[in-house]
């Protein structure tokens, strides 16, 4: 088998990822959401009843909606299942000068340390990123192989000079007064709360890319196993995205079987470029799209304008994602919409 669950996580992340023996799978789990989804916290207890274990664990990067919950996991030792490897991009990690002296530790650091967890181990305790002659690639237990897409040395030099501010927003750093800063949407309704979208007019709106510092140190990758791929891609820039892909697969399309978009589908996410060079069909949304209003209107109308007969899955059914159902747009554009439930949105790539 192999699955991945967004599970409901609010306006952040939570992705899990069986693979294996359907009686006994290996299981991934990326980001936790601002807080433990109750789920997550089932899977968990259920996941240490049998014995099991997290082959890995991956914080993609120091923003509250994807970091958050796993301080929570860490103080509970993940409710009794041990874990293999748990990757993040400390401060120890991130490439350039020394700007806040050597004890800038923050609070998700001094945990893993606290509980003995073994950190950054098939990096051989380096940082998780690109580098420019390659895209690293791990092997993992149970016949599932990582290639990483992001970030580079350029991206992480760029979140060291703003650690303590980051830092300060996601509460992860004591002394530093959060400054909430987001760089997406607008909130603009683009053409009326009862008119249908118009995608090639969204589609084709300016695209500006995203240019956070936390965003862009994103750990993403693709998830390959028994000949299926997943493209789990944080919250990443897509110019980065496309720069490690073409790298590592030289010219696209690149297939994919599912593709899990950048920042829960924000328009600076989300370009037309990235879309054309995927050969997927199945596209999935992790966001309630509560309080930033995603996915984007114009992220979803460039997946549909773009990719061939796309199904638009989303961990939610909200305002946001409601104006999709439309079996007249459907239709017209050959989309299909599917929605999870209060477990999650299940994709079965495989039995």
């Amino acid at each position: 088998m192999f699955h991945v669950t967004a599970l409901p996580a609010s306006f952040g992340d939570c992705l899990w990822v069986e693979y294996g023996p359907e009686d006994a799978p290996n299981v991934i789990l990326i980001d936790a959401g601002p807080s433990v989804p109750p789920t997550l916290k089932d899977r968990l207890q259920q996941l240490a009843a049998r014995g099991g274990v997290l082959e890995l664990v991956v914080v993609t990067h120091v923003d509250r909606d994807h970091i958050f919950g796993m301080l929570t996991l860490l103080k509970h030792d993940f409710y009794g299942v041990p874990v293999r490897d748990f990757w993040f991009n400390g401060f120890r990690h991130l490439p350039g000068p020394e700007t806040f002296g050597p004890n800038q530790g923050e609070r998700l650091t001094g945990m893993l340390l606290e509980k003995g967890i073994a950190w950054n181990v098939a990096l051989k305790n380096a940082g998780v990123m690109v580098s420019d002659e390659s895209c690293p690639v791990i092997d993992l237990p149970g016949g599932a192989k990582i290639t990483i897409l992001s970030p580079d040395a350029d991206q992480l030099a760029r979140l060291k000079i703003k650690w303590s501010r980051v830092c300060g927003e996601a509460d992860l750093y004591e002394g530093v007064q959060a400054v909430p800063t987001y760089f997406g949407e607008d909130g603009r309704e683009a053409f009326g709360a009862e008119a249908l979208p118009n995608i090639g007019r969204l589609a084709d709106e300016v695209f500006e890319e995203d240019t956070a510092e936390a965003n862009g140190s994103s750990i993403a990758f693709s998830l390959e196993f028994e000949g299926m791929r997943v493209l789990c891609g944080a919250d990443a820039f897509p110019s980065r995205l496309l720069a490690s892909l073409e790298k590592h697969h030289g010219a696209p399309p690149y297939p994919f079987d599912l593709v899990k978009l950048p920042h829960h589908g924000s328009e600076n996410n989300v370009s037309q470029e990235f879309i054309k060079s995927l050969d997927c069909s199945r596209y999935l949304f992790s966001t309630s799209g509560t309080p930033y209003k995603h996915p984007s209107k114009a992220a979803v109308a460039r997946v549909i304008q773009n990719a061939k007969a796309p199904k638009l899955i989303f961990n939610y059914q909200s305002e946001h994602t409601e104006i999709w159902e439309s079996k007249v747009l459907q239709m017209a554009r050959g989309y299909s919409v599917e929605y999870g439930d209060e477990a999650g949105a299940l994709v079965k790539l495989s039995q």
